[in-house]
């Protein structure tokens, strides 16, 4: 596990350790880049990369608007190890699927 405190920082770590990291946790309000600029900035390195965006808001709220880039599964606040668990299988068989 990887952790970044902001978008700069998490695409700067992600370029770095990119063929060790198998998929993304990212809140969505965070300072200096976002969630969805972060999602778009990580796509560009790597494409298929599965993605969680996490927020307090609730999905309908944090998941409006129009995006180039979506991710993979959403996780709302507040949420347990179960939860984030679940989301990670979800991404990462989001990503199979989509290969098939």
């Amino acid at each position: 596990v990887l952790e970044a405190g902001e978008g700069v920082e998490a695409v700067k770590a992600f370029r770095q350790h990119r063929d060790d990291i198998c998929c993304v946790v990212c809140d969505l309000i965070m300072p200096r880049m976002d969630g969805w600029e972060t999602l778009a900035a990580i796509r560009t390195l790597s494409h298929d990369i599965p993605f969680i965006l996490s927020s307090g808001y609730d999905k309908e709220q944090a998941m409006a608007g129009d995006h180039f880039e979506w991710p993979q599964a959403f996780l709302g606040k507040p949420y347990k190890l179960k939860d984030l668990n679940d989301s990670i299988r979800s991404a990462l068989a989001n990503k199979a699927e989509s290969k098939n």
